[in-house]
């Protein structure tokens, strides 16, 4: 691994000292997990934050019936139980590695507290991502608000390509290229419908000239946006 707690715009390697980062990866190294295991429970105690450095995580809770709803995907970069920070004691919801070789760095809370206290950067970007969680979490809500599935996908659409786009414009076609994590069964997770819904959508939308489609990546017309 090249660095740890790495961010989109920071990298906290190249900010703690030698013996801070030798003392951190002596007593929680990266840790490695297999599809479907679980990094959390709900009403487990909160004693640490997690970053994923590989692999892909969802998160969601369980309703009253037992049933599981998934709230988000994460990925490489992207940070959880971090409202153990805050203050949370408990888990509320649960995490679960989807991607089998999934790596993880650990870090206890009262060791990020520390390190918020030392490195101004470190308090000022890790908040700065529990602010970014929380609105995506409130972005996810907001689309399964719109009653059409369609609009809903296309609010999905729209939002990975804000998460994921490459800078560069593909200024012969005017698209934009969006590399993300997600498959069609985990978009349909995320919008309350039926992975055939989604295929059937994206193909629609395809032929519609608002999207061209590969696994894992897809390019954006401008006219999705003006739907």
């Amino acid at each position: 691994m090249k660095a740890i707690w790495y961010f989109e715009e920071i990298d906290l390697f190249h900010i703690l000292c030698p013996y801070k980062y030798a003392d951190h990866i002596k007593h929680s190294p990266p840790f490695t997990y297999h599809k479907n295991d679980f990094l959390f429970l709900p009403n487990e105690t909160s004693k640490e934050i997690f970053l994923i450095t590989e692999g892909k995580v969802k998160v969601g809770y369980y309703d009253d019936e037992g049933n599981e709803n998934i709230k988000t995907y994460l990925t490489r970069g992207e940070l959880l139980g971090e409202m153990a920070f805050l203050g949370q004691m408990t888990h509320r919801d649960f995490a679960q590695v989807t991607q089998e070789g999934t790596q993880v760095c650990r870090m206890s809370v009262d060791k990020a507290r520390e390190l918020a206290r030392d490195y101004v950067p470190f308090s000022t970007e890790i908040h700065k991502r529990i602010g970014e969680n929380v609105r995506k979490l409130e972005r996810r809500l907001e689309i399964l608000f719109f009653k059409d599935i369609k609009r809903r996908l296309i609010e999905l659409l729209k939002d990975l390509t804000e998460i994921y786009a490459v800078p560069q414009k593909n200024v012969v076609t005017n698209e934009i290229y969006v590399h993300h994590a997600l498959t069609q069964q985990e978009m349909a997770n995320l919008i309350a419908t039926s992975r055939k819904s989604v295929s059937l959508l994206l193909n629609e939308l395809e032929r519609e000239g608002k999207i061209r489609q590969e696994p894992g990546k897809f390019w954006v017309s401008d006219s999705l946006f003006s739907v």
